[in-house]
């Protein structure tokens, strides 16, 4: 189990939270990038040139392999997986749980749910219900597609749709894909079949078939392989298909808006991942590869602000969102503003007496941690562990104890020099293998699920922050850890797909931010808890990149970085798109069909408010943006003080409205509300800088 785990956003409201700005087209006339444009992307390692699009590839990558099997190959806890051999199990999407464990658990690609089973798939337009602590969308079936078929298993996989393939008595039958933000789902034949529907199904007007399902209308549409409609004869609910004839499944509220979707109905193969960064905006593009360019329709999320009068609105679809904007086109594009990573806290404006302060509370700290006990084994824990101590010995360094940030650079070193260079075999602890049949890099001490592949990016993130901290002027530490931090690097964010790991394994273009659980054991989804640790995963990620010289992924990391904090913001620690029944401030995990103030580990409300913040790195004060909210979720967190779970970190967040006063709390809070990923030391910098800043 992983730890982690109404109306339309108005435009001032959207460009308040992330600035976001969204297009979508039909084709590349109405000014957007052409197909050529990601032609040219820059080599891992060479810079970006402004303007550039960098496509997520699904080509397998030399490198990835590369870094990956240079570690040892430790096969690690197996279940059932419903995935082909030549696909890299595809865990962490939003459809993961289609794909593992002994049944399939429903998904939600946004705006539709569905469950696949081994001779069919049903899906769903959620029926929204909102309490005091709950808005739930779950999986209502709606429209079942029924299959001549025994089985099946993923084929082809990226990080916003799957293609599964049915096979009947292990031959191949037909494929279905599902993509988030795609309103449909089509089963194209691979040869000549019968495929079945309700029998209560009638014939539309328009020539597709329609039925009334509780509170939604659902819709087939039968395409020929030039993509042509044609009239989906159905006798007793029996619809005959020719090889590459594909049948489309949607859902919608009502009769003008099924009308739409049917009129828009188009095969789709996969959707590409692009993005660009540049100094003020970073830009993710996501093209839905229809049959021929096909038009189709597209559903928006809150985070996607449309802009562009011309482009043509279809309707509307309920969601635990809000109602969702449904566009006529094929391309969708997204912008939020840009994130610079910040690897350390600015201490420039601190006055002459805090830093005598903060000098001796750097002193104090860094006594306790080199007397202190061994760091932890497993990997969450020994990450933060690691993290923690790196930004101490940064503090000694800034307040100018030369001694002291040697010794704790020394201890930070001996700690990392284990995990990244020790010789790994079974039962061995403080070491990272590869898993062949997950096909993906695991330490050897589980923790929350991770040998389940969950939260793999709180844990390295915190790791690869760490390194790039102590290794930033040491050329030898980068060469000396660089395959392992290569290998941990691409478990998490891969820029290409290959047979030993998937592009992306936990991050979502189309969401916009990350998924924690490996395989979605759930009946809501995947979920992600910590969107603070996502946002600190692509920080570290940029800082490493940029330490050890890789030009492109540091690219790759700022913008996950800023796409992710602008949702984080978003959708967890500043929502607005709740329904009026949500008496809270924050939602402290997200789901695929839910949305919860609740957490894997505590009911406390500072932790509800407290998971979205930790560790708060520098780069953490993206979340100031609105003082009167910052002091609105503190209260609700800490209402009767900070003597609480988290009781640090809500200081730290404090301090962007009001850093006087998070000083004055901050110095008396008892040493046990210090999380073990933070200091004193830290914490009293960071509400300094914010004061002087």
């Amino acid at each position: 189990m992983s730890r982690r785990a109404a109306a339309l956003l108005v435009a001032l409201a959207v460009v308040a939270l992330a600035v976001v700005a969204v297009v979508l087209s039909r084709t590349a006339d109405d000014g957007q990038p052409d197909a050529d444009a990601s032609a040219g992307t820059p080599a891992a390692g060479e810079p970006q040139a402004s303007g550039d699009w960098t496509v997520i590839d699904a080509e397998p990558s030399d490198e990835v392999d590369a870094a990956v099997t240079e570690l040892p190959q430790i096969p690690g806890r197996t279940g059932p997986m419903r995935v082909d051999d030549d696909l890299a199990p595809p865990t962490n999407r939003w459809y993961s749980g289609l794909l593992f464990g002994d049944a399939p658990q429903p998904v939600f690609p946004v705006p539709l749910a569905l469950l696949t089973e081994q001779d069919g798939v049903t899906i769903g337009l959620p029926e929204v219900t909102a309490t005091e602590t709950t808005v739930a969308g779950p999986f209502v079936p709606g429209l079942r597609l029924g299959v001549e078929a025994d089985e099946f298993v993923a084929t082809a996989a990226d990080p916003v749709s799957l293609t599964l393939t049915y096979r009947a008595g292990g031959t191949d039958v037909g494929r279905l894909v599902t993509a988030g933000g795609w309103p449909y789902v089509g089963y194209t034949a691979v040869s000549d079949q019968t495929v079945t529907v309700p029998a209560t199904m009638q014939q539309s007007d328009g020539g597709w078939l329609v039925e009334q399902a509780g509170e939604s209308q659902y819709g087939v549409v039968v395409v020929d392989g030039t993509g042509e409609a044609r009239d989906p004869v159905a006798q007793d609910g029996r619809i005959e298909l020719a090889a590459d004839e594909t049948v489309l499944l949607f859902g919608a509220p009502d009769e003008q808006v099924a009308t739409a979707l049917a009129e828009r109905a188009a095969p789709l193969t996969g959707v590409e991942t692009a993005y660009r960064t540049g100094a003020d905006e970073t830009v993710t593009r996501l093209r839905y590869l229809t049959l021929d360019d096909q038009p189709t329709a597209l559903a928006t999320m809150p985070h996607h602000q449309m802009v562009g009068a011309e482009l043509e609105r279809l309707g509307e679809v309920p969601s635990i969102w809000g109602a969702l904007a449904l566009h006529d086109g094929t391309e969708l594009t997204t912008a939020v503003p840009t994130l610079e990573p910040r690897a350390t806290l600015d201490l420039s404006g601190l006055d002459e007496r805090q830093r005598a302060e903060l000098a001796e509370q750097v002193r104090r700290d860094v006594e306790t941690e080199l007397s202190g006990p061994a760091s932890p084994t497993d990997s969450y824990f020994g990450g933060k562990t690691a993290y923690r101590m790196a930004q101490l010995a940064r503090l000694a360094q800034d307040v100018g104890e030369k001694q002291l940030a040697a010794d704790m650079r020394e201890r930070v070193v001996s700690d990392l020099e284990t995990w990244f260079t020790q010789s790994c075999s079974p039962g061995t602890l403080r070491c990272v293998a590869y898993d062949p049949e997950f096909r993906g890099v695991v330490a050897q001490e589980p923790s929350f699920g991770s040998e389940q592949f969950n939260d793999h990016h709180f844990h390295y993130g915190y790791f690869i922050a760490a390194a790039a901290l102590v290794a930033e002027d040491d050329p030898a530490l980068v060469e000396r850890w660089g395959a392992t931090l290569t290998a941990l690097a691409a478990d998490i964010a891969a820029p290409a797909s290959s047979s030993a790991l998937p592009a992306l394994r936990v991050f979502d273009p189309y969401a916009g931010h990350s998924w924690a659980s490996g395989t979605a054991p759930f009946a809501d989804g995947n979920n992600q808890e910590s969107s603070s640790e996502a946002v600190n995963a692509w920080n570290g990620l940029a800082h490493w990149a940029r330490v050890s010289g890789d030009e492109r992924l540091a690219a790759q990391a700022t913008w996950q970085l800023s796409l992710e904090a602008a949702t984080a913001r978003g959708y967890w620690v500043e929502p607005t798109d709740l329904a009026p029944e949500f008496a809270h401030q924050v939602v402290a995990l997200n789901w695929g069909g839910k949305r919860d103030w609740a957490t894997w580990f505590s009911a406390e409300p500072s932790a509800m408010l407290g998971i979205q913040l930790i560790p708060m790195g520098p780069v953490s004060t993206h979340l100031g943006g609105d003082p009167d909210r910052v002091r609105a979720n503190v209260d609700e967190a800490a209402g009767a003080g900070y003597d609480v779970l988290f009781g640090d970190y809500l200081l730290m967040y404090l301090a962007l409205a009001d850093a006087e006063q998070a000083l004055e709390q901050a110095r008396d809070l008892p040493d046990e509300r210090i999380d073990d990923g933070n200091t004193r030391s830290y914490l009293l910098a960071w509400v300094m800088a914010q004061g002087s800043s």
